[in-house]
């Protein structure tokens, strides 16, 4: 069984209609939605807060970018709804006591990737967008959990976590008293960039044709 955890920025992907721009992201998305509706083998989160995200671009290019006229803005949120209604297709996932203490793991990995990269920094939500997919990979299979996203700043966060040895993650934070050093409670996820995904970098699940892009 796989484990995917959406962000709003990919989420958002499977309620617009395609354009040149986005036309591989929306595919690819829903070749994930596929494992999960036709062939029963992945399970699709959604961080609850990036719900109302979701809510909140899709009026954004409805009411202020003009991308999506009243049919179409009327006929993605009926879709999200639905797929959202009592975890149909996405099961909106809690943030938790847990995803709070987590944050202190990510938070010193962000700001020197940050600064590495001379590049805004990320938000808190997106923050414990990664800690959320971290307790999904600590609870689960660490190599069936995906954190799906369109964030570049995400994907550098969570390879930084990779690469960076503990003893040097211990020395950019701040002692204290949550710290467990007896597991290794922090798992990091995998993390499909959905913008530049490569057919290689997705599996399919049985009796599932392989992507074409």
């Amino acid at each position: 069984m796989l484990t995917y955890l959406f962000d709003a920025s990919a989420a958002v992907e499977l309620y617009v209609p395609p354009n040149s721009k986005n036309a591989k992201v929306g595919k690819v998305a829903r070749f994930i939605v596929d494992q999960k509706g036709t062939h029963k083998q992945a399970v699709l989160y959604i961080p609850n807060f990036c719900v109302v995200e979701v809510f909140n671009a899709l009026a954004r290019r409805h009411f202020k970018d003009g991308a999506l006229d009243g049919a179409q803005y009327e006929s993605a949120l009926k879709s999200f709804r639905d797929d959202i209604h009592w975890g149909r297709t996405l099961y909106a996932y809690d943030l938790n006591r847990y995803h709070v203490i987590g944050a202190d793991e990510i938070i010193p990995i962000e700001h020197h990737v940050a600064s590495e990269h001379e590049r805004d920094h990320l938000s808190t939500f997106d923050i414990l967008i990664i800690v959320m997919a971290c307790e999904l990979a600590y609870i689960g299979r660490a190599e069936d959990t995906f954190l799906v996203t369109c964030d570049k700043r995400i994907q550098k966060v969570v390879d930084q976590f990779k690469g960076t040895e503990l003893k040097r993650r211990e020395e950019w934070k701040v002692a204290g008293s949550l710290d467990d050093h007896s597991i290794r409670r922090w798992v990091p996820p995998n993390v499909l960039y959905l913008p530049t995904l490569k057919v290689g970098q997705i599996r399919p699940t049985q009796g599932q044709a392989p992507l074409n892009l």
